[in-house]
């Protein structure tokens, strides 16, 4: 970490602290606790909590105006996560996290194993998702009114296959968004399914979301989920993450001129339709011959841009892409190589 970034993670610790204080203070008005107990349940000392309340000028409990002691503490902390969320854009800009779908299939509940240059494929050993989030949207589909979920930014399909005994193939594509139903991205969050439960990174059977602000963390959170990402992420996936590198380190990929790529699990779970498949806005030679795992991948884009709200968008969204390609390049690359050095090349 360089002297710039421990400045940053001091800075946003002390303010870390200082919402810990209010949430202390705030307890001291709505629950009626008194120091005492205040100390022993939130960890801050009497002295601490008493010279906070003098100096940003708290009244005593009894005769305060308890709606407007409430409404001052809401909008500092409001005014330290804006801070905070400023001193983290400093040093990831417009990186916030990475999102990882250990199988596609497991996900959304295919057994397709589907063909590759005509010849069926026999067994999918990993179907990755690999993605660096921009927005998250909600629609409904016009039929059925059930509620999608779409997220967008830029990542990879990612597949290892088999064609007979000992035959082993990769092969990937690029995405621009990723759609599901929303009953099936609330299970993939479903943390009742939860491999690790923790303030830092989520990590269900489905869906593993890494935030590039866990740099900040302390270094013993940092060792623990070191650990454990270098053992359920990083070292099994370890050629997924590589290709998501090269790919970004590829001036021609994700260009405006091929524009969207989706990554479907359907608009709806009452109708198959775009279920598992990988929708564009355009013919692209090479990009939508038959890939393992996916049922389609098809032009079909332009049929449902409508419902995705997309359309008016494009020309800012591809902007944004560029922004998270380059800085994932300068910027995230950097991050996993000191989070797991041997892993990642």
């Amino acid at each position: 970490m360089s002297q710039r970034e421990k400045e940053i993670e001091k800075k946003i610790a002390l303010l870390e602290g200082e919402k810990k204080i209010l949430e202390g203070i705030k307890a001291y008005y709505e629950q009626d606790l008194s120091y005492n107990e205040l100390e022993e349940i939130s960890g801050i000392s009497i002295r601490e909590l008493k010279r906070y309340q003098q100096d940003n000028e708290y009244p005593y409990r009894i005769g305060a105006n308890k709606k407007a002691v409430f409404e001052k503490i809401s909008n500092k902390v409001n005014e330290i996560d804006n801070e905070i969320k400023s001193l983290r854009g400093s040093v990831f800009g417009t990186l916030d996290q990475i999102l990882f779908i250990p199988s596609w299939s497991k996900l959304i509940g295919s057994t397709f194993n589907g063909f590759y240059l005509n010849q069926p494929v026999t067994k999918i050993n990993q179907d990755n998702v690999v993605f660096l989030p921009d927005l998250a949207l909600t629609g409904f589909e016009d039929t059925t009114g059930e509620p999608f979920f779409l997220i967008t930014g830029l990542g990879l399909y990612w597949v290892k296959f088999e064609l007979g005994a000992g035959s082993i193939v990769t092969d990937y594509r690029e995405i621009t968004g990723i759609l599901l139903p929303l009953d099936l991205y609330e299970k993939a969050q479903d943390e009742t399914g939860s491999v690790l439960s923790s303030e830092s990174i989520r990590m269900t059977e489905y869906m593993v979301s890494i935030p590039f602000s866990l740099i900040m963390a302390k270094k013993t959170t940092q060792m623990y989920l070191r650990g454990v990402l270098a053992r359920n992420v990083f070292h099994p996936y370890k050629e997924c993450f590589d290709q998501l590198l090269s790919s970004c380190q590829n001036p021609n990929s994700f260009k405006r001129s091929e524009g969207l790529k989706i990554l479907s699990g359907g608009l709806s779970t009452q109708r198959p339709l775009y279920t598992n498949e990988l929708l564009t806005e355009k013919h692209l030679p090479g990009y939508t011959s038959l890939v393992a795992g996916i049922k389609n991948t098809q032009p079909k884009l332009q049929k449902i841009l409508g419902n995705l709200q997309l359309e008016s968008t494009e020309d800012a969204f591809f902007e944004k892409i560029e922004r998270i390609k380059s800085e994932f390049r300068e910027i995230g690359r950097k991050y996993l190589l000191d989070w797991v050095p041997s892993q990642i090349s």
